[in-house]
This record gives C-alpha cells, sequence and structure tokens, in this order.
C-alpha cells in the first residue's frame, strides 16, 4: 500500500506522489468567499476537479458535501458544542503529527465498555426485532417466533464467533472485506475485498434506511393516535426520514467523541427499559397459558406448515443484524485484538437473551395475534393490547422511538467507517477525496451516506414496493460477507491466519463448516415470499435486487476502479 501503512516511517513529498493521487487544491476563488469563515485551508477542495473526474461524482453531491461539513462547524459553535467536547485526553493524541498520518488514522475514543455498548445498541436485539414481529407471526405464531429467536441465536452465535476470530487476526475499520483481502488467494482476493467491501457499503446503506423509516413511520403513527382525522403520507414519512438522518449525521460528524458515552447511556436506557417492559407484561393479570406460547402453532402465511416454520425461522436474523459493528471501530479502540472479540460476543449473547425473554413476555400477554400481524406500527400495537391505555402506549413509544433512533445514529457511524477505510484503499471514485478526515472523523464519507439516505427516500415515495425488495438484500448481504472469508478457510486452510489474541484452535474448520451451511441453507430462505398467494406488492424480489447489485458491482470494477483498488497492504493494520 503507500506509507500509511507505516505511520512511523518518514512521509513521501508531495512531489513524489502520482499527479493522479494529489488532491488538488483550490485557488480561494468564489466558494471560499461565501464560506471562508468555516472551510479552512486544510480542507479545501478543487470542485470543478472533482465534477471533471470522469463524471465520479456530479457536481451537486459535492457542494451537498461541503455543505455538510459547513454545517456540522456551525453545529460546533452552538450551546451543545459548550457541553460535548469532541477533543481527546491527553492519552489519546498520535505519537505522529504530521499532517499525513492525521488524515489517514482515527483517533482513539473509545474503551472497551463504550465499545460493547456500542455494539449492543446496534443490534438491540429486543427493540430493533419489533419492525420484523409480523413475518415469523404469520408463519407459526408463538413457536416460530421463540424457537426462531433461540435457533437463529444459535446461528448467529456460531457466525459471530468466527468473525470475532477474523477480527481479531485482522482488526481493521474496513471489516469484512479487508479480511477477505488477507484469507482469499492472491489470484481472487482484489476482486473478492473489492465485491465484498461494495457489498458491506449497500448492506448498511440499506439497514440504515430500514431503521430510519421505521422511526419515522412510527413518530407519525404516535401523530395518528391522539390525532384521528390525520392522515399519514408517504412524503410526510420521507420528510421525518431526512430529519432523523441529517440530525445523525452532524452528531456522528461533529461530536465523534460524544458517541461512546452516549451509546453507554442509552445501553444502561435500553437494559433498564427492558426489565421494566418484561416486568409489567408479566404482571398483566390475564396472561396466555405456556401452550398457547410455546407449542400453539397458528399458520396464516399460506405456505404449508413445515416450509411456513423455515419461513418464519428464516425471517428472524433481524433480530441479530449488525453483529460486525464493533469490528468497524477497531482503529478507535485499544487493543482491537483483544477488545472488539470481546464486544462481538458479549453484543451477541446480550441480543439472544434480551430478544428471546421480551418475546416470551409478548406472547403471554397479546390478545390479538391477527391484529399484530396487520398493524403498521408493531410497538404500539402490543402496549395497546396489554395495557389498554393510550397515554402508557403512548410513554413507551417514545421510549422504544428514542433507543432505537441510537440505532441510526450507530449505523451511520459505522457505514462511514466502511466507505472511508474502502476509499483509503481506492474501492471507490475519487478515493483521495472521500477518503480525507477531518477532526479525525471521516465527515466526507459521513456526508456520502447522508446524501445516499436522502436518494433512497425517494424510491419509498415512488414505490413502496420497490423499497422493500432494494431492503431485503440487508441480511443476505451480511451473511455473505461475514460468512465468505470463513468458507475460504475451510478449503485452504486455517494456517495462514496470524497470531491473535482470540482463536477457535481445533475448533475452527467445524465452525467454519456449520458457518458455511448455515449462510447457504438461510440464503435460499431468504429468497421466497412471506405469503401466499403471492401478489406484485408480497413478491419477494430478492435475487433481482441482487443481480442488479452484482451488475453494479461488476461494471465499477471493469470500468476503472480495478486499477485503483490496492486493498490492504498484506499484513497491515491501521491502529
Amino acid at each position: 500500500m503507500d506509507h500509511a501503512s507505516n505511520p512511523t516511517a518518514n512521509p513521501p513529498s508531495r512531489d513524489s506522489i502520482p499527479s493522479s493521487d494529489v488532491e488538488p487544491l483550490r485557488n480561494g476563488d468564489g466558494f471560499d468567499e461565501d464560506w471562508g469563515d468555516f472551510v479552512d485551508s486544510e480542507y479545501e477542495f478543487d470542485i470543478e476537479a472533482v465534477s471533471k473526474d470522469v463524471n465520479l461524482y456530479p457536481r451537486g453531491i459535492c457542494y451537498l458535501i461541503q455543505i455538510g461539513e459547513v454545517l456540522a462547524s456551525r453545529f460546533e459553535q452552538s450551546y451543545i458544542a459548550s457541553i460535548v467536547s469532541c477533543e481527546p485526553s491527553p492519552g489519546d493524541k498520535p505519537q505522529i503529527e504530521h499532517a499525513d498520518y492525521k488524515q489517514i488514522h482515527l483517533r482513539k475514543r473509545l474503551t472497551l465498555v463504550s465499545t460493547i455498548a456500542f455494539g449492543f445498541i446496534t443490534i438491540n436485539s429486543w427493540v430493533a426485532f419489533a419492525s420484523g414481529l409480523a413475518d415469523p407471526l404469520s408463519c407459526g405464531a408463538g413457536p416460530t417466533l421463540i424457537y426462531g429467536l433461540l435457533v437463529r441465536g444459535i446461528v448467529m452465535s456460531i457466525l459471530a464467533a468466527d468473525y470475532a476470530e477474523l477480527a481479531s487476526a485482522f482488526p481493521s475499520a474496513g471489516g469484512q472485506y479487508h479480511i477477505v483481502y488477507m484469507t482469499f488467494p492472491a489470484s481472487t482476493r482484489h476482486f473478492a475485498a473489492f465485491f465484498t467491501g461494495w457489498m458491506s457499503i449497500l448492506y448498511t446503506i440499506r439497514a440504515t434506511a430500514s431503521c430510519s423509516f421505521f422511526v419515522a413511520q412510527s413518530i407519525l403513527n404516535l401523530v395518528a393516535l391522539w390525532n384521528e382525522t390525520y392522515v399519514i403520507q408517504s412524503w410526510h414519512v420521507y420528510l421525518v426520514h431526512i430529519c432523523l438522518c441529517t440530525i445523525a449525521f452532524l452528531a456522528a460528524s461533529r461530536f465523534p467523541a460524544a458517541i461512546g458515552s452516549i451509546g453507554v447511556s442509552v445501553f444502561w436506557m435500553s437494559i433498564i427499559g427492558f426489565i421494566a417492559s418484561l416486568a409489567m407484561l408479566l404482571a398483566v393479570q390475564v396472561k396466555h397459558p405456556s401452550k398457547f406460547v410455546f407449542t400453539e402453532f397458528t399458520n396464516v402465511s399460506g405456505w404449508t406448515d413445515g416450509w411456513a416454520a423455515m419461513i418464519g425461522l428464516a425471517s428472524c436474523p433481524w433480530a441479530y443484524c449488525g453483529i460486525d459493528a464493533p469490528s468497524h471501530l477497531s482503529e478507535e479502540v485499544d487493543n482491537p485484538s483483544r477488545n472488539i472479540p470481546i464486544t462481538i460476543g458479549a453484543t451477541i449473547i446480550l441480543g439472544v437473551i434480551t430478544a428471546i425473554g421480551w418475546n416470551i413476555g409478548l406472547m403471554c400477554v397479546i390478545k390479538d395475534v391477527q391484529g399484530l400481524i396487520a398493524s403498521g406500527a408493531p410497538i404500539m400495537e402490543v402496549y395497546n393490547q396489554a395495557l389498554g391505555s393510550k397515554t402508557a402506549t403512548t410513554i413507551w413509544s417514545v421510549y422504544y422511538i428514542l433507543v432505537f433512533y441510537n440505532i441510526i445514529l450507530n449505523l451511520l457511524v459505522f457505514s462511514s467507517r466502511i466507505l472511508w477505510s474502502f476509499a483509503r484503499d481506492g474501492g471507490v471514485p475519487y478515493s483521495s477525496y472521500v477518503s480525507r478526515l477531518r477532526w479525525s472523523n471521516p465527515v466526507r464519507a459521513t456526508a456520502i451516506m447522508l446524501f445516499l439516505q436522502i436518494i433512497i427516500g425517494i424510491l419509498y415515495i415512488a414505490s413502496k414496493t420497490a423499497y422493500s425488495s432494494f431492503i431485503n438484500l440487508t441480511l443476505f448481504a451480511l451473511n455473505i460477507t461475514v460468512v465468505l472469508p470463513q468458507t475460504v478457510l475451510l478449503f485452504t486452510g486455517r494456517d495462514s491466519l496470524p497470531k491473535r489474541a482470540f482463536s477457535l484452535g481445533r475448533y475452527g474448520y467445524i465452525v467454519n463448516a456449520l458457518a458455511t451451511i448455515f449462510m447457504l441453507c438461510f440464503s435460499v430462505m431468504f429468497a421466497f415470499p412471506v405469503a401466499r398467494p403471492v401478489t406484485g406488492s408480497s413478491m419477494n424480489h430478492l435475487v433481482a435486487i441482487f443481480a442488479v447489485s452484482l451488475i453494479f458491482i461488476i461494471s465499477s470494477w471493469l470500468l476503472g476502479l480495478s486499477k485503483r483498488f490496492t486493498g490492504p497492504s498484506e499484513g497491515t493494520v491501521h491502529i
């Protein structure tokens, strides 16, 4: 790679860098006069050069990114900035102060505790799964829901254990694509890593959009609860989605040091809320017998019972989506080879316990399963049926919205790390621009992710079917990127793995094999529609969307990025 792989070495002079890699600087005309109070010389860029570089980034996007940076600078001067400081502690400052180091390295801002909090809140299983209750309930009710969460919890624990080992061996903000590059044979690793990098980016874009629109819909459902004449429109949801993502962008880009503290606070808020919610549900006087919860199989999907159970089982991974999140913080936490595996393990264990526990409580008190399936606001429906109080339903809904919103923030944080790291290795158009840091933070990559959320929202307004099809690829893409290197190790051997803090040892091959088998089985299940008869709106377009994504990735590779993408230097870890 470049001198970034060895921060202790003297940085090369600008003249020694090929002209194509040098970011053009502006001469201070026009644009600087308008924004000069907020844009420093280190951060200026040639808007014309960016726009003309093979049309890699339209002029409008460049302006949006610059405006986003200015907004973040303005936000810094607000009252919040007087409370939350983004300056690192003296011990966290890098020993090497030259500009090149600052432009390619993130600060060590996180502790083991804050990283565990980040990982748990990102998947926040018992809260996040509220958006996916309908599918397992329609495919078998209580048994499919409870046993599905248990089985998928075991499966995801196996995948997480193997991924934790690889994250320990190759800690990097790039996560999956970095691991794929290090584990694949030399003849195929460049394209394999490129494919994995783009699939990781697409997966996080979809996950962020899914969570943001769910929160936006939940907010408007509360409005409709108290104002019966209000009718929710798609464009209303879209505008709330933009507001949610913009606020998350400002927090993630300008106050990265506060992410850890916010995460710890929301972590305890989630745990306390889980205990209180479960206690309240179990305190309801009229409860279903255990038979209804664990053995009474009710299938309204239209599939045969056996097939419905399999499809319902395949829908339960939503509770554990995001197990890779801690690995993308590897460059911001001390001793990542040890701390990231601990974080991944704690995240999945807490996720399984809270998800199963809360859903058992839910099934004990739910009065109308069909009403819950048909509801567009499952959380509100659960508490409305259990408590029968509009005020209590509102209080718990507001709580869920606050906790769920932190998932959006965390997704934006680690998705920007993936994009920034991938750009650092030449995987995206105009990589030298995207990979630059400000405040030791990937502000430009975060701004691009915000822009993409705005674009995806238009798809939601145009066609909810197309939007749903786009979102359906989330779990499929996550499984592929996490399991792909595990499958390769199964056939090429595990001896190539370097010394690491966490190792599966002699169980490694067994775990690799199980992860591969599970990925193949559930990937097939993901492609089936949840209910029959199949209509245009209920059809599962996963295969078609994956094909379009694959065409996009291959086209990007063939149209020039194959020459730019270097992949991470072998054995290089940016920590």
